[in-house]
């Protein structure tokens, strides 16, 4: 179970897993010590899955982001979470959701352009047995994305 100690350093490492611990030892009135082996504990816990580094994805080329419905249509030799994971499989396809609802799976891809998009959509995604109906809105902005 998680304190509220766990839970002030969870958050300063949402905002910046590359501080230093000393940094955050400091922001939060605690020892550097007693932050350290707190996180090295939730990570072997499994409460820290990875710390990475967040893009910025305009400048490596993939500034623009688009959301994708998708419909499942059942297949004898594959299930939902087959194709969700054939879906993951594709490059450009940063998230995949399985959901409850009008749709089965929602995507989040990113590309350099629209035009890219609409390829991974029309020639990659489309083509994979089990996905039928897709709608893809592009995304005119983004004000809030969290690792």
């Amino acid at each position: 179970m998680l304190d509220e100690e766990d839970m002030r350093i969870l958050e300063e490492l949402r905002h910046d897993a590359g501080r230093p611990v000393r940094a955050i030892a400091s922001e939060l009135g605690m020892r550097r010590s007693t932050v350290q082996y707190r996180i090295e504990r939730m990570k072997q816990q499994g409460i820290i899955k990875r710390i990475v580094a967040v893009p910025n994805y305009s400048v490596i080329g993939l500034g623009v982001t688009a959301i994708v419905l998708v419909t499942y249509m059942p297949q004898k030799m594959k299930s939902q979470e087959e194709v969700a994971a054939e879906i993951a499989a594709i490059q450009g396809v940063s998230e995949v959701h399985i959901v409850a609802g009008s749709w089965d799976i929602i995507l989040k891809v990113r590309g350099n352009s629209l035009e890219e998009i609409g390829n991974l959509v029309l020639n990659r995604l489309r083509k994979i047995q089990g996905v039928g109906q897709t709608v893809t809105c592009g995304c005119f902005f983004t004000l809030k994305e969290e690792p």
